[in-house]
């Protein structure tokens, strides 16, 4: 808290000195009556040239915003950032048929080995909970599964990011069991779902891909995200005899499920402690559920009213199964989870995996999904390109009323590419990703961009109104406009540099967005002093020369005067 409000006060203090200063400066006359100074002339000089040479000057401008395109294909590109939160998680899989008692061991040995490290001041441990399931949200899970958050101290020198590279290798080191890192929202960082019908050719197609995946650099330990396979009981009915006696498939699936797991709540004795309703539930003993002679001594009832064995009806086997079995749209389910390795950034990964040589050439009948960070990734960069040219167009229209003209607006629109790549580089500079807090710094700085080029056009249009010749009133509109342009400008800059500095906690997700915003502020401002009052005049060149073509087909609101008569 402390932090923050001195990086506010900061930024008060320095717009507040920042903006008298260069007031005095723009706004003190000079000395001499015709004397400049020396920004001053600089930009009159660039102006004129850029005047004097108009298709240069937009040629220029599109090659300034065909390198910002470019530009962007060297950022990394994220959902969003990386957190360095004080707290991180842990996933734990325990082998087939662990119990209570196997669990509490592995929780121990995993808990005494974070407690040693400096930076950890609490582990906090949930058996029977696992957080990373269900693409980041709180599922059932069964006794095998375990949660385990690691609560770090706000005073250290490494980020959470470093820790976990750190620790990722000792995680391997913990006995019979499965322990995972998992990102900021409780859910593996990279997740590759693949979907089809056919099991098995999903299990091997996705073993394949996991093995490919330990050659990438921008992933680390590329695991399933189910549990081991473990062994299971295996019930085949003998059609032939269960019809001669009578016993269906229920009957028989009804008796092995209360002989192994019990019979449902709703069936069962209830025992009264207080205001609970506690189910009492009969099983066989542990012993005896591993015992085929013993499960196959079950008595199935008949259709005649009396009893016969399990096994007279049905063939017991044991037999090495999936542990659970996901499905996506109806279809099985695997997914491949990893770890961002060295800092990577989640489109980087998703490239990666994307070109591996069985994700390019995927058996058919399987076929990839999308869901979790990778879904919100792809829904977020086509909203932003949806919002994006939903605001011009709104901006447009609005332009369109305001100037009662289908041509000015775009005089006013050409400064918001000036400013692309000005954030772009500011981006690169400062070793942000393109994410989700960067777009958001996009949309604002539309919003400032296009304020400065109205500024100039508006104050331009009045100056012909009053009389001024197109040139003498762009002149006088980039006179008298640069200066509350780079003032506000400047104090919006000095009171977004904190946030770009990354001061306080939680700034790692507010970076990027005031980086873009300061960077976008500095070329657009430059940028549009110089390129706006160039489009002005060939935009309102063209509508000088279209508008008596268009007077031809339009009505006009006087009748033609009558030439006298002789």
């Amino acid at each position: 808290g402390l932090t923050v409000a001195v990086a506010v006060l900061f930024s008060l203090v320095v717009a507040r000195l920042l903006t008298p200063l260069l007031a005095a400066y723009f706004l003190k006359p000079a000395k001499a009556p015709h004397a400049r100074k020396p920004f001053e002339g600089l930009y009159r000089n660039i102006l004129d040239w850029s005047l004097d040479h108009r298709i240069l000057a937009c040629v220029i401008g599109g090659v300034i915003f065909i390198g910002s395109i470019m530009l962007a294909g060297l950022l990394p590109t994220a959902f969003q950032p990386a957190a360095n939160n004080n707290y991180y998680y842990l996933k734990v899989q325990g082998p087939p048929g662990a119990t209570v008692a196997d669990m509490d061991r592995t929780v121990q040995a995993v808990t005494t080995m974070f407690r040693k490290r400096p930076e950890v001041t609490h582990v906090f441990a949930q058996v029977g909970s696992n957080i990373g399931s269900g693409w980041g949200g709180q599922s059932s899970a069964d006794i095998r599964d375990a949660t385990i958050t690691i609560v770090l101290s706000g005073d250290r020198d490494l980020s959470v990011t470093e820790i976990k590279q750190e620790v990722r290798d000792s995680l391997r080191d913990i006995p019979d069991a499965r322990v995972n890192l998992l990102g900021d929202w409780g859910s593996s960082e990279v997740q590759t779902i693949l979907v089809a019908e056919d099991g098995p050719l999903l299990e091997r197609t996705a073993a394949q891909i996991e093995r490919e995946m330990q050659g990438l650099s921008t992933v680390a330990d590329p695991r399933p995200s189910s549990p081991p396979s473990g062994p299971e009981i295996l019930i085949r009915p003998k059609a032939d005899e269960a019809a001669r006696l009578g016993v269906s498939s229920a009957d028989i699936a009804a008796i092995a499920r209360v002989a192994t797991v019990g019979d449902i709540d709703a069936n069962v004795a209830k025992m009264t402690q207080g205001e609970r309703r506690i189910p009492i539930r009969v099983r066989l003993p542990a012993e005896s559920r591993q015992d085929l002679e013993a499960l196959g001594a079950l008595r199935v009832p008949t259709a005649n009213g009396g009893s016969t064995r399990l096994d007279s009806v049905a063939d017991l086997s044991f037999q090495a199964g999936p542990a659970k079995i996901d499905r996506f749209a109806r279809k099985r389910q695997v997914t491949i989870e990893a770890d961002l390795n060295n800092g990577a950034q989640l489109g980087e990964a998703m490239t990666d995996v994307g070109n591996l040589p069985t994700m390019k050439n995927l058996p058919p009948g399987v076929g990839p999904a999308s869901a979790g960070d990778q879904e919100a990734f792809v829904e977020l960069f086509t909203g932003f390109a949806v919002a994006l040219l939903s605001a011009v167009g709104l901006v447009f229209g609005v332009l369109v009323l305001l100037f009662r003209s289908f041509f000015k607006p775009i005089t006013i629109l050409s400064a918001l590419p000036l400013a692309i790549g000005g954030a772009f580089f500011a981006l690169l500079v400062m070793g942000q990703s393109l994410s989700m807090p960067s777009l958001i710094g996009f949309l604002m700085l539309m919003g400032l961009a296009a304020k400065n080029s109205i500024l100039l056009v508006e104050y331009a249009i009045e100056q012909e109104r009053a009389g001024m010749s197109q040139r003498e009133a762009i002149l006088d509109a980039c006179h008298e406009r640069a200066r509350p342009i780079v003032m506000t400008t400047l104090a919006m800059m000095a009171g977004m540099l904190p946030t770009a500095l990354g001061i306080g906690t939680g700034a790692e997700f507010r970076q990027p967005m005031a980086v873009a915003v300061i960077g976008g502020l500095i070329t657009s401002t430059v940028l549009s002093l110089v390129l706006v009052p160039v489009v002005y005049e060939i935009v309102d060149d063209f509508e000088m020369w279209l508008k008596p073509k268009l007077a031809r087909v339009i009505t006009p609101r006087e009748a033609p005067e009558q030439p006298p008569l002789a």
